[in-house]
């Protein structure tokens, strides 16, 4: 892993930054959006183990997949251009739009691009596909779809050890966005039981025990813990979806913590941790921890295809 650190100066660990809270409440926020300006957030966390096995395996390829605004694709191209890992990404989608920020990124840092329809996209998560790709392509390392397998888990993990010693003690309440399960599981892991730990889902209808489930490769164990929560109340509609109030939040909290928000995960999951807190569902006097995980890239897209709604 020495590789990824001589090439890139992150912030690790990411500082912990206290914003005003309600109802006596004190509210941290985990600004993993500052690890770097491109590996940021949760992206840095999923890939580091995943990364150290590549080596480890010997492999001389990347295979990834992911869709035209991905923010682990984002990341993984800046990475394996620095690191001069030939790679193929698999992107869901008709072909490649030099207008799409996301995706001039991906062919400026020179990765080879393969698109496929959203009816060809969905066989890879089906049972087997990924094990399939591996045995065509053996000297490529294959990451799946948001880069959520166990070895993800591991690095995300972290997370949960940093806040620890940033708050010298244990946080009431750690809150953060779900989109493939990766980095939830991972902090499910490390969990003590004095925390509760608290996923909003920013899209609908995933049977999260089952996906959380197949991350682990079907150890339960897990599943033994009970202080944790699965919120499905905010995905405004599911993935990509928005409304007037989410985007007013998002502004408005730029403008008075200087902290960016983007509209598909760090805004709802903001959104929701704020609406809860005027409900009233966090004890007084608690520690909340709302992890950032990033994704801010996303901004430049959402706002090419909505008009610049976002400041």
């Amino acid at each position: 892993m020495d590789e990824i650190y001589e090439y890139f100066n992150l912030w690790i660990p990411s500082p912990l930054q206290k914003i005003k809270g309600k109802n006596n409440v004190d509210v941290f926020v985990k600004r993993d959006d500052l690890i770097h300006s491109v590996i940021s957030g949760n992206k840095f966390r999923k890939l580091k183990y995943i990364l150290i096995d590549f080596y480890k395996e010997n492999k001389s390829h990347i295979t990834a997949f992911g869709g035209a605004y991905s923010n682990l694709l984002h990341a993984l191209s800046l990475i394996v251009k620095e690191m001069k890992i030939p790679a193929t990404f698999y992107i869901r989608g008709d072909d490649y739009d030099d207008n799409n920020p996301t995706l001039s990124f991906i062919k400026n840092n020179g990765i080879e691009m393969i698109f496929l329809s959203r009816t060809e996209f969905r066989k890879i998560r089906e049972k087997g596909f990924l094990e399939r790709q591996q045995k065509d392509q053996p000297h490529s390392y294959i990451i799946p779809e948001g880069a959520s397998n166990l070895l993800a888990t591991y690095g995300s993990a972290e997370i949960y050890d940093e806040i620890i010693s940033e708050l010298n003690g244990v946080p009431d309440y750690i809150v953060m966005d779900m989109g493939t399960g990766g980095t939830f599981a991972g902090l499910l892991s490390k969990l003590d039981d004095k925390t509760q730990l608290i996923g909003i889902p920013v899209l609908k209808g995933v049977n999260w025990p089952k996906t959380i489930n197949e991350i682990f490769n079907g150890n339960e164990v897990l599943f033994n813990k009970k202080n944790y929560v699965i919120n499905e109340d905010y995905h405004f509609g599911g993935f990509g979806k928005f409304n007037s109030d989410l985007i007013s939040f998002i502004n408005r909290f730029k403008f008075r913590f200087g902290i960016d928000l983007d509209p598909l995960y760090t805004g709802k999951l903001a959104f929701a941790v704020n609406d809860l807190m005027e409900k009233g569902y966090f004890s007084d006097n608690s520690k909340i921890v709302w992890v950032h995980g990033g994704g801010l890239q996303g901004i430049k897209g959402f706002n090419r295809l909505n008009d610049d709604i976002i400041y």
